[in-house]
């Protein structure tokens, strides 16, 4: 039976093979290469709705007692306990997202609102609502997680929502499960 030449090699041999075929290659020498952890995080953008030309009345949300750091999670009755787990742990892939840092409530309410028709149309089954965590609210808790969170589960297209995973904005972010039309 042949024998495999490559098999009887020694380790000084495959060093020295090792060293003749990297004999050419050039170390870099550009930082654009060596520091992936310099890279600025990506920062969500705020999409542009056409508005009707009727603006809806904001409806008035009672304050709940959601603080900054508290996690989010609803669901309604009938959702799949995997897709439920899927959403919690940001694995269902997020189709499209909003961030609503900076608006009024009125103003995030309209655009939630809009996002979520324009979304449905689209058949989109996942998202990412940035609402922030309020820390600079000057109210005692945070007005855009609440009301954001009052809105979503109260909209007839959301099935369930989750805060996010850090990576996706943490405690100042949902993922939101909605109905396939």
């Amino acid at each position: 039976m042949p024998e495999d030449k490559n098999k009887d090699l020694s380790s000084t041999e495959d060093s020295r093979l090792f060293r003749d075929s990297m004999a050419d290659v050039k170390p870099i020498t550009s930082d654009k290469y060596n520091s992936a952890a310099d890279q600025s995080k990506p920062r969500p953008h705020k999409k542009c709705f056409e508005s009707p030309v009727h603006t809806l009345e904001t409806p008035e949300y009672s304050p709940s007692e959601i603080q900054s750091d508290d996690r989010l999670f609803y669901a309604k009755q009938g959702i799949r306990d995997k897709t439920i787990r899927q959403l919690k742990r940001g694995t269902l892939g997020v189709d499209d997202r909003i961030d609503l840092h900076g608006l009024t409530q009125s103003e995030a309410h309209q655009y939630l609102d809009d996002f979520l028709i324009q979304q449905t149309e689209q058949h989109h089954r996942c998202i990412l609502v940035v609402h922030g965590k309020g820390m600079r609210s000057l109210s005692k808790f945070p007005v855009l997680k609440n009301m954001v969170f009052n809105q979503l589960k109260a909209h007839s297209n959301v099935l369930a929502l989750s805060s996010a995973q850090q990576r996706d904005g943490g405690a100042g972010a949902l993922y939101v499960l909605l109905k396939s039309s």
